[in-house]
């Protein structure tokens, strides 16, 4: 990203699909000072990057925009995708700082790319402290044993993602599961064993789920998976494949010998008027169930009794 140094100068990639003459703009400029404050009113990465490209919308009218960082795995993105795009690798005193691309319908002149870059220059600074708070808040909602998010992060992010779903009338659903006798591995093996069986079933959760769903260790050997865009069906099936893969795992200890497990899940879809925590509560009925019926099962929630699996 500019700074004020050149070293900072960011770094460009100008992709053009058709060759089209050069609009050249309206001389515009925006007031720094207002700028700066509006920038500054949130910490908040989205809202960060909204009040950004509201204010570059001005200056170039794009139609959309795409923002990404690896390292801390999120993608941000408004307006509509167009043929023209131009994208910034930003970094600020050599720290990476994510990759923004900017798209419309007619290409960018040189007048555009230099009012983008003077006004991501004013940005860096708010930028680099909204990128300070999300990592922040990486790290308060991840469970530190598997890396799954933690309940901080089912409540915080399943709140929005149903009030989401809710508001584009989308499915959403939840399943909760704990592992079969899990004490008993926990007492006869001892607890760094009992650790790695979680760290193993965290990784079946994320390697059996889409990136787009979100895997939460609730505690003890208790997880919940919160699917959006998924009705009931869809989910069982799901729940289906994440019991037999968990069936597979297993751990080896110093003795030889592989210890295993098996995992009961309660599903649940979401219906009209209910909110994160009756959602919840109806997996969880549906969990203990599944316990009663002899572990080692999916079972559905309340109004979808007969779908069951073994």
């Amino acid at each position: 990203m500019n700074s004020v140094s050149q070293a900072d100068t960011p770094r460009l990639t100008l992709v053009s699909s058709v060759a089209q003459p050069i609009h050249q703009p309206v001389e515009e400029t925006i007031d720094a000072v207002r700028f700066l404050q509006a920038m500054t009113l949130s910490l908040d990465l989205d809202e960060v990057l909204e009040t950004l490209n509201g204010f570059l919308r001005e200056l170039v009218d794009h139609s959309g925009w795409e923002y990404r960082h690896a390292e801390y795995s999120c993608v941000f993105n408004g307006g509509i995708p167009d043929r023209h795009r131009l994208e910034y690798a930003l970094t600020l005193n050599g720290q990476e700082m994510g990759t923004l691309k900017l798209m419309r319908g007619r290409r960018f002149s040189e007048s555009d790319q230099m009012r983008i870059e003077s006004l991501l220059g004013l940005a860096a600074q708010s930028l680099r402290n909204a990128l300070r708070f999300f990592r922040a808040s990486q790290q308060l909602e991840r469970d530190p044993l598997t890396g799954l998010g933690n309940r901080r992060a089912f409540d915080m992010q399943g709140s929005q993602w149903l009030a989401d779903s809710v508001r584009h009338r989308h499915p959403i659903a939840l399943m909760v599961m704990d592992l079969d006798r899990f004490k008993g591995v926990n007492d006869t093996y001892g607890h760094p064993v009992g650790d790695q069986l979680l760290r193993a079933v965290a990784n079946t959760l994320t390697s059996v789920t889409r990136a787009a769903d979100l895997c939460v260790r609730m505690g003890g050997d208790e997880f919940v998976v919160l699917l959006p865009g998924t009705d009931l069906s869809a989910a069982m099936e799901c729940a289906e494949r994440i019991r037999q893969a968990v069936s597979r795992e297993c751990v080896m200890i110093p003795t030889g010998e592989t210890v295993t497990t098996s995992v009961s899940i309660g599903v649940a879809a979401h219906r009209h008027g209910m909110d994160l925590d009756q959602l919840y509560h109806q997996a969880d009925d549906a969990l203990y169930a599944a316990k009663r019926a002899g572990t080692n099962r999916v079972l559905a929630g309340a109004g979808n009794p007969s779908l069951q699996t073994k």
